[in-house]
């Protein structure tokens, strides 16, 4: 066993103060753990909200199943929503840690609720990846303009994580492209205006290119909207399956180049894996509250079982998960 006394731990710890100062932390310099006054801002808006109007509400959602339109457009007045629009688009312009912020309260409120209201920021993904400004005014300034829903539509019955195993496939037609296929476990799919497509273009080439992207309008003709799914802790997320028979898509509605669409689909995945994680954060923040305030009601020969060390050991693995989960995904934007 290492035994050291005082008087040699002085001249190793000053060797080791020494080395510290030339350690390169230039990759961490810019990562600051203190939240702007408009971060807090945001903050202190969303759990006032959650608390006040989401929380009072879950169980009414919960049991009901209903897409809380009303939840939504009281978030959408307040500017809960939607956060990432650019300005030039009449939208906040809020960057990733703003949204994680917002998005961590929302799920602490309820996260049924906080799914079908955070899911705009999925849809509108690959438009901040590849559209035209004309695209972005359309369909971008129309969330802006109106409390209304889109939706990512990518994964099938037989493609999930395997995105390049998608069959929905697009033939140009002239001026047009006409869609075939079903899309599956699409959130916001029964209250959508408009969704992302990703459909194969090109059979004859590797997945990279295989694919384009297309904004289509959910009142398309040849649209059918599939039964609601029911998801555990999710209920009122509005999450179908969605088909596309002869679907005829104008030319000026690709998104990126022809071939492009994967890398588009890949590129909107990495910015919406942030508020994804963020939002198990607050589940568990709101999970870790409610066991705390159980643990100090719930009493064992007279003690409340919050006094118990074993139960304190729990809520502690508790509260260190939900802190190193937060500051994983912020470490990460």
């Amino acid at each position: 066993m290492l035994s050291l006394k005082l008087p040699q731990l002085r001249p190793l710890g000053a060797r080791c103060f020494a080395l510290a100062q030339h350690i390169d932390d230039s990759a961490f310099s810019s990562f600051s753990l203190k939240l702007s006054n408009d971060q807090r801002e945001f903050q202190h808006l969303a759990r006032k909200f959650a608390r006040d109007e989401m929380i009072p509400k879950e169980k009414h959602y919960d049991q009901s199943m209903e897409y809380p339109h009303e939840i939504f457009t009281k978030a959408w007045e307040l500017g809960l929503v939607n956060t990432h629009v650019p300005e030039k688009f009449g939208g906040l312009g809020l960057g990733a840690l703003d949204g994680c912020i917002i998005g961590e309260e929302l799920a602490y409120g309820c996260t049924g609720m906080a799914t079908a209201m955070e899911a705009n920021g999925l849809a509108t993904a690959p438009l901040l990846v590849a559209a035209t400004d004309e695209q972005n005014k359309k369909y971008l300034g129309r969330l802006v303009e109106e409390p209304v829903q889109a939706a990512y539509c990518v994964t099938e019955p037989g493609a999930g994580s395997d995105v390049a195993a998608a069959k929905t496939t697009a033939v140009k037609k002239g001026d047009k492209w006409v869609l075939n296929g079903s899309k599956m476990w699409i959130t916001n799919g029964g209250v959508a205006k408009w969704f992302f497509v990703l459909a194969k273009t090109d059979s004859k080439t590797n997945a990279g290119s295989a694919f384009t992207g297309f904004i289509v309008d959910a009142d398309s003709p040849g649209i059918t909207v599939g039964r609601k799914e029911i998801n555990i802790g999710q209920r009122c997320s509005d999450t179908r399956g969605i088909t596309f028979e002869d679907v005829v898509v104008p030319e000026e509605n690709v998104l990126g180049d022809p071939g492009y669409g994967f890398k588009i689909a890949m590129q909107a995945f990495d910015i919406t894996r942030p508020p994804v994680a963020i939002g198990a954060v607050g589940l568990a923040r709101r999970a870790f509250d409610e066991a705390r305030k159980y643990a100090l009601e719930r009493k064992t020969m007279g003690t409340p079982i919050a006094m118990h060390q074993a139960i304190q050991f729990m809520l502690a693995d508790m509260a260190t998960g939900i802190e190193a989960g937060r500051l994983l995904i912020q470490g990460r934007i």
